[in-house]
């Protein structure tokens, strides 16, 4: 009985950090971010670089006029976010070729060291961004976890979505084979998009339209 009851204080305990954090999260969005509205479906995504946990770096506008993105909000204290981390893992091995996946950690009540040994767990590879100072997740509007936004090939929000759902698992089905099918129509081209592999001391060296965080 003193286990159980334990066990249910732990739980609660648990809870209770999650709640904090999401009223932190919430806080620091009304403080500095954009309006809700400015990064909506349909509105320009906004354009940022920064550095994975691997250093790579990743900017987003070199896949305006390629391929679709997906980015996942997440911590690794939040059980939904792990919970579905198999779902986006098979996205990435499905269709990785057609849609860059890339996770970006809140970085609050959470650290390197927890995204490592929860990856090597688990045997994920993905590209995982570390938003320390949390500066993309204040301007993509991100008040909770998990979050998914769907970003088309044009640098648009084509979806976004707190769990991941049928009509995201849609769209991103439409965007693949509207890219294979287009990629077969066309001649084969020789350059493609990768990471930049610069060394880096830093795991979340944001840049925000070209300006240093």
């Amino acid at each position: 009985m003193v286990l159980s009851m334990k066990k249910r204080v732990l739980n609660n305990l648990q809870q209770l950090a999650g709640a904090v954090v999401l009223t932190t999260l919430a806080a620091n969005i009304q403080a500095g971010s954009p309006a809700a509205g400015d990064v909506g479906i349909g509105s320009q995504a906004p354009v940022f670089s920064a550095r994975t946990l691997e250093g790579k770096v990743f900017n987003l506008a070199d896949y305006k006029g390629n391929k679709p993105v997906y980015l996942k909000f997440w911590a690794t204290w939040c059980s939904y976010c792990k919970a579905e981390m198999p779902h986006l893992n098979s996205i990435k091995e499905r269709y990785g070729d057609d849609i860059q996946v890339v996770t970006i950690n809140v970085a609050m009540n959470d650290s390197v060291a927890n995204i490592d040994h929860f990856f090597q767990g688990q045997g994920y590879r993905i590209p995982t961004i570390f938003d320390t100072g949390g500066e993309l997740t204040k301007r993509y509007g991100v008040v909770g976890t998990p979050h998914h936004v769907l970003i088309d090939k044009e640098g648009r929000i084509a979806y976004r979505t707190f769990l991941a759902t049928d009509q995201l698992d849609q769209q991103i089905k439409d965007w693949s084979q509207a890219r294979r099918s287009e990629a077969a129509s066309q001649p084969k081209r020789q350059n493609q998009i990768s990471f930049n592999t610069q060394p880096t001391e830093q795991y979340s060296s944001v840049l925000v339209q070209g300006t240093a965080q």
